[in-house]
């Protein structure tokens, strides 16, 4: 699927740091949320015939290749300008950096602080484009 399609079914445009990288996502709210065993307790894997995240419930530094390999399809390749083209700042919800257990978002409609993996995260209700280090993004602009 491609980035307006994906845009168009309202799923949510953010980026995640591992070993100094980024990669941007678009992706439907329950692939943001981090601790899914924590947001949805009763969500059994093992009773669904769909896999969710690869039954990643939990994603912490143990899972975190295995997580970002469950989401790949969702990666989104951006070319210098594509956030202007597509107006993703303007949709820019969420700034996941794992090398700092940083968990920013924007989005405003669950509380997503109590959905980090566990207590060493630090989580912050903020526009993400600013908290992106500089350096990493600027190739994209």
């Amino acid at each position: 699927m491609d980035i307006e399609k994906k845009i168009e079914q309202d799923y949510l445009f953010g980026c995640i740091k591992f070993n100094d990288k980024l990669n941007f996502y678009l992706m439907p709210i329950a692939y943001w949320i981090l601790n899914h065993k924590k947001y949805d307790p009763i969500y059994d894997p093992n009773e669904w015939e769909s896999v969710f995240r690869d039954n990643i419930l939990n994603v912490d530094k143990s899972n975190i290749e295995d997580f970002l390999n469950a989401i790949k399809v969702d990666l989104i390749e951006l070319k210098k300008g594509d956030i202007e083209k597509y107006n993703l700042e303007d949709v820019f919800l969420f700034y996941i950096d794992f090398d700092s257990n940083l968990f920013v978002s924007y989005f405003d409609e669950i509380d997503l602080e109590d959905y980090v993996p566990n207590k060493r995260w630090k989580y912050k209700f903020a526009n993400p484009s600013h908290c992106v280090p500089s350096d990493l993004i600027k190739q994209y602009l």
